[in-house]
């Protein structure tokens, strides 16, 4: 037996930008924050649908509702008597909503970062790229580590001084490359601060690699 190692890669570029965009509201009352938040994001949805992303491609992915605490410094203790200290108070309530949004226009995406922003988004980022059809990348990479590991048989057959047989067992391992994230904030609440000039966010390539373990059998 000969078992071999072939290593096929495929450039592509991606065609899918995901990025994610956060609300962030805060007041006394509970109610007051969500009521904030929640037209906000109303806002964002809006522009989103307006801009052309459908809405099975806007997904929320967090919110949450903390409150705020003021703490107090312990009381000094008098002639060995501490008094209790004080327990902390809420004095505000803190909002999140997170939406993921996935774009498939990427000539659209600096716009979609600027306008979330302007719409009330206080926090942007997490931006990643990548494939709609991964499986045809896939494959292309799956035959050229194929023809790799037959190629690299073939060699060490004729080194050997013998000649390949049938494919005994095959194995697959390895995945896509990856573009490390573009993170995008604003610095403000409700966009306000936030530049007049888009990002300029580039996807840039995407490579997947796969290798194949080929055993062939030699006669």
């Amino acid at each position: 037996q000969i078992s071999v190692i072939g290593e096929g890669k495929a450039a592509v570029k991606p065609d899918i930008a995901m990025f994610a965009a956060t609300v962030i509201t805060q007041a006394k009352k509970v109610g007051e924050a969500q009521s904030e938040n929640s037209t906000r994001s109303n806002q964002i949805m809006k522009f989103l649908k307006n801009g052309g992303i459908a809405e099975k491609d806007i997904k929320t992915i967090g919110y949450s509702i903390n409150p705020q605490y003021t703490y107090f410094n312990a009381t000094p203790c008098i002639s060995g008597i501490c008094p209790p200290r004080r327990p902390p108070e809420i004095f505000s309530y803190e909002v999140r909503h997170t939406v993921q949004i996935k774009a498939r226009d990427l000539q659209k995406v600096d716009e979609l970062l600027e306008g979330v922003v302007t719409s009330g988004a206080n926090e942007v980022g997490q931006i990643s790229f990548s494939v709609d059809d991964e499986k045809a990348v896939q494959q292309e990479a799956r035959k050229k580590a194929i023809e790799d590991a037959r190629q690299k048989a073939e060699v060490m057959a004729k080194d050997l001084g013998v000649r390949l047989g049938r494919i005994i067992s095959f194995s697959e391992s390895g995945g896509g490359g990856t573009i490390p994230p573009y993170f995008y904030a604003s610095e403000a609440r409700g966009g306000e601060g936030v530049a007049k000039v888009s990002p300029d966010v580039a996807s840039g390539e995407q490579e997947v690699v796969l290798n194949m373990t080929i055993t062939f059998e030699i006669r």
